[in-house]
């Protein structure tokens, strides 16, 4: 029987010790610059745990290693002599010395429970786990036995919160009662801040983690460990931050490992694998053992198809402990990331079989079987690991979820499956279905694929629910989709302005490239083709060229092809990340027009077979110099050519003043505010002016310096509404996603009565927002009246759908669509008016037609006629 934990009289006596009491077992930071010591001057002066914290927090750890021990040696009672010592051992790789001297320690000094938890992370280390086992059960014997001991030391409340854990108690209690606890000592030790931020990251809640060490590195300025926590704290989520704290870290201790190997972890996301190896090969020259390098190592391998490579350093990484499940997880996570969702679930699966209750690699796994499409398991992991730790916020988030698409429906076609709410399946269900099918049969002929599968779209209507599923946890704005390969995740277009449209072809196009590379590309050039996929679908789809790109191009902020990763990783914005998507693009447009398409399709083949992405640039395009340079050139002459009679420039005051008049090109911004001046001052004939020689000499730009938008508007000002048409048309041709031109083009098409145009803005205006009501009734009737039966019945259907007041005429309505075709249907629509409207006459009417055709059309009975009482027996 394991040994249990007392804890309920344990929290009853760690109370606030007396002023002064056991200050010698904390430490504190003296800076940033540790100095050598001089080991022999420990003779000759009293040793001072602060040298030692000094030396530890900036790597100095064989002098630690010495000092501790000639301290050791005048004062053998203090504990911590012997933790600096065994954690400089472990942070050097000596783990069999380090389990060594804690052993001889223990052995001498039994009650000591921060030492025993550093002597069974060793035994773990050195693969001893049935002595790590043994060590567990002692802790927990003291604990219970000799509570009062260590009630009043801040350092070993924070251990005994450690031993909590180990026994699976509840995480608030341990942070409340122990490492919250220990906080409020006078003296507060850094382990509290250490122990409550690393519980917060162990639970995916990325907040509290970096709450608790921001309040740690204010006690404790400078701390190598915090700031670690604290960078490790914004993995998930600014990376800018992330880097801000790593470099501080390793400019005090560039020997710390944990820093190192995080910062690898960035690099292997940015596709720069040799960066990473070398910070990994620096922490493995500072801890040849370090099973956290040695496992990226593996990874990096596996991402580069050097699998017998990667089982050697795998097999290195398991060396001390052969056990260990986070080696595996570790790869498959990094694996997963790349988007290797099947290579990264096995080594989950691996994980598992080393220890099955380990739950980072039981979430991953769920995570990962949900972007492969098999939910059904994928809920079962979710769930157990939410059984078992009820504060896994990950967990947490797919659980809650896995209960909110209860209420969700599926629909099929012969390529796709979505699942969508019951409220909108059946509004724009079916159109979904047809986008998806119409690119399923342009993109697959034009690269040559066909899928193993059905793939599956999920369309979420609230956007912290598709943040659960595609990330894991809320709080990732900004994405309109996310493609795994054979699954993909949108917003539903009722939670933001976009063409939702646009959005699955793009989405889609992933699903062909992902599966066509066997999921190994880079993002760079897997939203490069969808961009320039969907320009290709729909001039108006896509991203072009912008005057805040032409400026960053200019001015040299565009990312070369062969470093072309880093656009995405080093995005600060939405902005940021809007370019590098136009960047992307751009290298696709480039690639296509010089080298053709055939090149391309070649070099997704040859990403699937495991070529590097720059080695298969190499071999299908040219030499990456080459490349770069021909880019540069091709992406500097297309910023070059928009609006090319004018300058941007933003500058005020006598600058401003300069540029005037000593630059031969008009300002445009100048002449754009000239020009809404004289808008606002509905002096319309200037306005039109003005407005018509900027699109003149400049063409069309989108966004802020977009000029077509308030010609429209002062075209409607002095009533010029056929010019007011064809400007906001252009508009629409140039971005389709901009909901206020097409509904003034639908009112002017109604106002007009031109049946065409209502028909065609209608559609424009769903392809936006398919939950209006409006576009469904204009279409209704445009289609009725272009004979578009197809249109109309599905104008019908989504009204109904959409829940609107007037019920019994659309049944009526959608019964006279139907009753050629589908008597019987039909009927049930004439059946539902009349029960909402008892009085509706037309539909009396057009029952007793359906009647009579359904009985028309009903086969006689073969047996009628026959005398069917005859007695055959007489």
């Amino acid at each position: 029987m394991p040994i249990g934990l007392n804890l309920k009289f344990i929290r009853r006596h760690i109370t606030q010790p007396a002023k002064g009491l056991c200050v010698w077992a904390l430490f504190s930071l003296c800076g940033p610059q540790a100095r050598a010591v001089d080991t022999l001057s420990i003779l000759s002066e009293a040793p001072r745990l602060e040298t030692a914290a000094e030396l530890f927090n900036s790597g100095q750890y064989e002098e630690v290693i010495i000092y501790s021990t000639a301290a050791q040696d005048l004062d053998p009672w203090i504990t911590d002599w012997e933790i600096y010592k065994a954690r400089s051992l472990m942070a050097l790789g000596q783990y069999e010395e380090a389990y060594t001297s804690l052993e001889a320690y223990v052995s001498e000094r039994s009650y000591d429970i921060r030492a025993r938890l550093l002597l069974r992370e060793t035994a773990l280390l050195t693969g001893r786990i049935d002595e790590a086992e043994r060590q567990k059960e002692a802790l927990a014997y003291l604990v219970n036995e000799q509570r009062r001991r260590y009630a009043y030391d801040p350092e070993n409340v924070v251990a005994i919160g450690h031993i909590a854990l180990l026994y699976d108690v509840e995480p608030k209690l341990v942070l409340e009662n122990f490492f919250r606890r220990a906080q409020e000592f006078s003296t507060k030790p850094v382990s509290a801040y250490l122990g409550t931020g690393n519980l917060a990251l162990s639970k995916d809640d990325f907040k509290l983690a970096s709450k608790a060490f921001q309040e740690g590195l204010l006690e404790y300025p400078g701390h190598v460990e915090l700031l670690h926590g604290l960078a490790k704290a914004y993995e998930e989520g600014d990376r800018a931050q992330l880097l801000n704290y790593v470099q501080q870290a390793l400019a005090i201790n560039s020997r710390h490992s944990p820093t190192l190997v995080l910062l690898a972890e960035h690099l292997i996301a940015a596709e720069s694998y040799e960066a990473a190896a070398q910070n990994l090969d620096a922490a493995l020259l500072v801890n040849p053992r370090d099973s956290e390098a040695l496992a990226l190592k593996a990874t990096i391998a596996y991402i580069r198809n050097e699998n017998d490579r990667g089982d050697e350093l795998r097999t290195a990484a398991l060396a001390s402990w052969p056990t260990n499940p986070r080696v595996d997880y570790r790869i498959g996570k990094q694996l997963s990331r790349k988007y290797r969702f099947s290579d990264g679930s096995s080594h989950q699966r691996i994980a598992l079989g080393l220890d099955e209750g380990y739950n980072p690699a039981r979430i991953q796994l769920a995570q990962d079987l949900l972007r492969l499409g098999r939910n059904e398991e994928a809920w079962k992991l979710a769930n157990a690991v939410h059984e078992a730790d009820p504060y896994n916020i990950s967990a947490y988030n797919l659980v809650t979820l896995r209960d909110r698409l209860n209420n969700f429906q599926t629909i099929e076609s012969e390529h796709f499956l979505i699942r969508m709410s019951n409220e909108e399946a059946p509004v724009y269900g079916e159109r979904a279905l047809e986008v998806l099918e119409n690119a399923h049969t342009r993109l697959t002929e034009r690269y040559g694929l066909e899928l193993p599968q059905k793939t599956t779209v999920e369309i979420y209507p609230n956007p912290a629910d598709f943040e659960t599923r595609t990330f894991g946890v809320p709080g990732n704005p900004g994405f309109l989709g996310v493609c795994f390969g054979p699954v993909f995740t949108i917003n539903s277009p009722s939670t933001r302005e976009a063409n939702w449209e646009a959005v699955l072809y793009h989405e889609f196009c992933h699903t062909i490239t992902l599966n066509l590379t066997n999921n190994r590309m880079p993002r760079w050039l897997s939203e490069g083709i969808s961009v320039y996929e969907e320009q290709i679908a729909n001039p108006a789809w896509g991203q072009r060229m912008s005057v805040p790109y032409r400026t960053r191009i200019l001015s040299g902020q565009m990312q070369p092809i062969s470093s072309m990763s880093s656009a995405f990783l080093q995005a600060n914005d939405g902005e940021d990340i809007q370019f590098a998507y136009y960047q992307s693009y751009l290298v696709v447009e480039y690639i296509v027009q010089t080298y053709g398409i055939s090149p391309l399709r070649d070099l997704l083949v040859s990403l699937g077979e495991g070529v590097e992405i720059n080695e298969g640039l190499e071999t299908h395009l040219a030499p990456l110099d080459e490349l770069d340079d021909g880019f540069s050139q091709f992406a500097r002459a297309q910023a070059e050519q928009l609006a090319s009679d004018y300058r941007f420039d933003s500058q005020s005051g006598p600058v401003g003043t300069i540029l005037d008049l000593t630059s031969p090109k008009e300002n445009y911004r100048a002449e754009l505010d000239h020009a809404n001046e004289f808008l606002e001052a509905e002096d319309w004939t200037a306005a039109i002016e003005r407005l018509e020689q900027l699109i003149v000499t400049a063409g069309y730009l989108p966004g802020e310096e977009n000029a077509h938008w308030p010609l429209s508007k002062a075209y409607h000002g002095i009533g010029y509404y056929d010019k007011e048409a064809e400007t906001l048309e252009e508009m629409v041709e140039h971005e389709a996603n901009r909901l206020p031109p097409v509904t003034r083009l639908h009112e002017l098409a109604i106002l007009s009565e031109d049946a065409p145009k209502i028909y065609k803005w209608s559609n424009a205006w769903l392809a936006i927002n398919p939950m209006a009501e409006t576009p469904w009734r204009s279409l209704l009737k445009s289609a009725k009246s272009l004979d578009v039966s197809p249109r109309a019945t599905e104008a019908v259907s989504a009204l109904l759908a959409l829940d609107t007041p007037d019920r019994p005429s659309l049944h009526y309505q959608m019964a006279l669509l139907t009753a050629a075709d589908d008597p019987e249907g039909a009927k049930r629509h004439v059946l539902k008016a009349l029960e909402a409207a008892p009085r509706f006459k037309d539909a009396y009417r057009l029952l007793k037609e359906l009647q009579s055709t359904i009985a028309q059309s009903t086969p006689k009975d073969p047996l009628e006629g026959l005398d069917l009482k005859y007695d055959f027996l007489d």
